[in-house]
């Protein structure tokens, strides 16, 4: 009989959450602040925004970069160290 009221009471307390979402929700729409929020998280997104063709070159480049690494001492900026893994971790 416990487990059951306490079923009940989890499933009560997060409608309760839910429904509070929602009236919050609700708030911030009809109060304007809703189309800020989104107005500010859209100039963040444009901010933040890197070209693929960018991330391909970055991409590319440290390829490049830790293959001289691994095949020479000193060929690369970027400092490799060979390690040779016979298995790779299962768990």
């Amino acid at each position: 009989m416990r487990k059951v009221a306490v079923g009940a009471a989890v499933v009560c307390a997060a409608a309760v959450c839910a429904a509070a979402a929602l009236v919050v929700r609700h708030r911030m729409k009809s109060s304007g602040r809703w189309a800020k929020a989104i107005s500010i998280l859209k100039e963040l997104q444009e901010k933040c925004e890197t070209p693929t063709g960018k991330l391909c070159q970055v991409a590319d480049a440290m390829t490049v970069e830790m293959h001289a690494g691994l095949a020479s001492e000193g060929g690369s900026h970027l400092k490799m160290i060979i390690s040779y893994v016979d298995n790779l971790p299962t768990g």
